[in-house]
């Protein structure tokens, strides 16, 4: 690139605030010779952008901000750094803790999320919240990222990590394409690149980059936790922080401030010096103390020019080192339920879960297959921990939560650099992490046909290709699938792989729907009312016993639950009697209310609404009929895929509230759900 090339540089985020705190950074790392313009998409964009380099903030804004971008002007999309300063605070999070994730919108907060977990950031559950969404969960804790005005009032604490930065990779980029990298390398400040040496890796690339980032390093390194110390090529120490010479040399002695290489070092260690080799860590006692210690080389044209140390007082990472040991009890990551989980003494029962005993000692593909609310992860769970692979993990997924983008890159993985915003050293798909256990693919039915074919492969060949790689990666892993569609209707529509359903449907297991095993209902109410405190005390009528038995639980299991949780709440400490069922002849609006909490446990009511009203407006215009595209138009605005719509109309559907015609004619509104729209706004308003 040409130095007469005009360097201007044009950003597009998403709010004013952001605005300014990413103008502030780049200000601040690329000096103010460099014209920054801003622009905001909720603060409007009324001009053509045409400088030489715009700058979108977000993967997400992509497609809105491009239109206003002039042809021939360069795009880049950043990467987001997450606030490390604050990774303690989230860290003093109690283990198994449930969190909130604050953020404007459904993406950014999902996003940050995965940024954390990245981190080994595992130990603790987080959610993501955003405005619009109802969230049922009342959790103590809250994390964003500057949006706490967002936080719900009943949380307690709230962690703010600032705005997210731009990130090394992305500002090296943008120096790059505006030609000013020699110009502006002393101008990387310490605050930015105490990020960027976060770790010795992190600190070997940094000297690899550029001789002049030496002259900073000293400073930098001083606002390190750890103690890091480096080595010239002739064994000689170059520079040492604070906190390494805390180590070595306690407060007051004449020695202070001085590191000797032989405290540091054993002969072993000793003996690489001067040598190519990989990663060494190794345990040392130092002054009394168990420290953790780690040292990389610094290769530079295939030169070795010294080694990076960097030491860590072993008290401090322990709890860091059981949430790595512990990785595989993060949700989704080891089965929790046995066969003894699953309540019920009908015939049915004990028949399905004899056979699925049986073909938990085989290690051939299995299918469950019945009606949402029925308990297939349960016994996903059953057959993981009575198999051969119990010792290893069981990883779940579930295909109508995800869209396509992101669920190909979480179960094949991706590496470094293979699109926008993809993590430094890549990141291994769950497949991968399901080496040696079970894969749990649930809701297969909701799979894209792109998505089907790199199936087939796994299944086939037992491998897998990560996004943007090319070496192939053997595995072994069992493969439970699980749908509530009928998959054969599928392959004959053409939305589902012939050859993937016979390769899945290996060894069926129809799962039992609750109106089929009515006589388990006392078993499971007993269950779930150990749940609640003196809830086996609850008394029930036998007429209201009656009514229960009789109702056929569309909504099976699951929706069982929710009537006993609302009985519970209700009646307190009284009888239960036939009036306080929130289902049942002349209860239309009550049972409706019920039906609610079940389509809530399988998407937002939020969605529901919007996609309910969509459809009455279509109807109001003539339209009986719409199309799934047309929905998404009309719904989503962009952040719902096709393949979510056609998962959401099918749980719409399934109660009631939508009916779906096949072929080109789309989908219409029933008359309940014509009547459920008023009943799902008042719900929402009084949640």
């Amino acid at each position: 690139m040409s130095n007469t090339i005009a360097k201007g540089l044009s950003i597009i985020t998403r709010s004013e605030k952001h605005k300014e705190s990413v103008i502030n950074q780049l200000t601040n790392l690329l000096g103010p010779e460099i014209p920054i313009r801003g622009y905001s998409i909720l603060e409007g964009i009324n001009e053509k952008i045409n400088d030489m380099l715009v700058l979108i903030s977000h993967e997400y804004l992509k497609e809105t901000a491009l239109k206003y971008i002039a042809p021939g002007a360069e795009v880049l999309v950043a990467r987001r750094s997450l606030n490390h300063s604050m990774l303690e605070d989230v860290l003093r999070i109690p283990q198994g803790e449930d969190v909130l994730f604050v953020d404007v919108n459904k993406y950014l907060a999902e996003n940050s999320i995965s940024l954390l977990e990245g981190l080994g950031i595992n130990h603790i559950r987080m959610y993501p919240y955003y405005p619009g969404q109802r969230f049922s969960l009342h959790a103590d804790y809250a994390i964003t990222t500057g949006e706490t005005h967002m936080v719900p009032d009943y949380v307690r604490e709230v962690i703010d990590l600032g705005y997210s930065k731009i990130d090394l990779t992305t500002i090296t980029e943008i120096m790059m394409k505006l030609n000013i990298m020699d110009e502006r390398t002393n101008l990387l400040s310490a605050r930015f690149l105490q990020d960027f040496v976060y770790s010795s890796k992190k600190v070997v690339r940094a000297l690899e980059t550029n001789d002049n980032i030496m002259k900073q390093l000293n400073t930098i390194l001083n606002v390190i936790n750890d103690g890091i110390v480096g080595i010239d090529s002739s064994g000689r120490i170059m520079f040492s922080n604070e906190n390494a010479n805390k180590l070595f040399n306690p407060v007051g002695k004449e020695s202070a401030g001085k590191v000797n290489l032989d405290d540091i070092l054993d002969f072993d260690a000793k003996s690489l010096l001067g040598k190519n080799f990989g990663l060494y860590r190794k345990v040392h006692e130092i002054m009394g103390k168990k420290i953790l210690l780690t040292m990389m080389p610094i290769i530079k044209n295939d030169v070795n020019n010294g080694v990076i140390i960097t030491l860590k007082d072993l008290s401090e990472i322990i709890e860091m080192e059981n949430i790595v040991r512990t990785n595989l009890m993060k949700r989704g990551h080891t089965a929790k339920y046995n066969f003894s989980n699953i309540v019920g003494k009908s015939r049915q029962i004990i028949e399905t879960k004899e056979i699925a005993r049986k073909l938990a000692k085989s290690n051939s593909t299995l299918l469950l297959i019945g009606e949402s609310g029925i308990g297939k992860e349960l016994f996903a769970h059953a057959i993981h921990n009575a198999s051969s692979k119990q010792h290893g993990p069981f990883v779940a997924v579930n295909f109508a939560a995800l869209p396509e983008n992101l669920l190909e890159s979480e179960l094949f993985g991706y590496e470094e650099g293979a699109f926008t915003g993809a993590r430094k050293g890549g990141h291994a798909g769950l497949f991968e992490q399901a080496h040696k256990g079970t894969i749990f693919l649930d809701e297969i039915g909701d799979a894209s046909l792109r998505i089907q074919a790199r199936l087939l492969r796994v299944l086939q060949e037992k491998e897998v290709l990560r996004i943007g790689g090319t070496k192939i990666i053997p595995i072994d892993v069992r493969i439970i699938a699980a749908t509530n569609k009928n998959l054969d209707d599928l392959v004959s529509s053409g939305k589902f792989r012939e050859d993937l359903f016979y390769r899945l449907k290996v060894l069926p297991i129809r799962i039992p729907p609750l109106r089929e095993r009515k006589e388990d209902i006392p078993l499971l109410m007993k269950k779930m009312l150990e749940k609640f405190p003196r809830g086996n005390e609850m008394i029930i009528s036998d007429e209201t016993m009656e009514k229960i038995m009789e109702y056929d639980w569309p909504g099976n299991i699951r929706e069982l639950e929710n009537v006993i949780e609302y009985l519970y709440h209700i009646v307190g400490d009284g009888p239960v009697r036939l009036k306080d069922l929130p289902f049942g002849p002349g209860d239309g609006p009550l049972q409706k209310e019920n039906m609610l909490k079940a389509i809530e446990e399988e998407m937002p009511l939020e969605e529901a609404l919007v996609i309910l009203n969509a459809l009455k407006a279509a109807k109001d215009e003539g339209r009986t009929h719409m199309s799934r595209k047309g929905l998404v138009q009309m719904c989503s605005k962009g952040e719902m895929t096709e393949q979510m719509m056609r998962n959401r109309l099918g749980i719409l559907a399934r109660y009631g509230l939508v009916v779906i015609k096949k072929g080109p004619k789309g989908t219409r509104l029933s008359l309940d759900g014509e009547e459920c729209i008023g009943i799902i706004k008042k719900h929402l308003e009084v949640g």
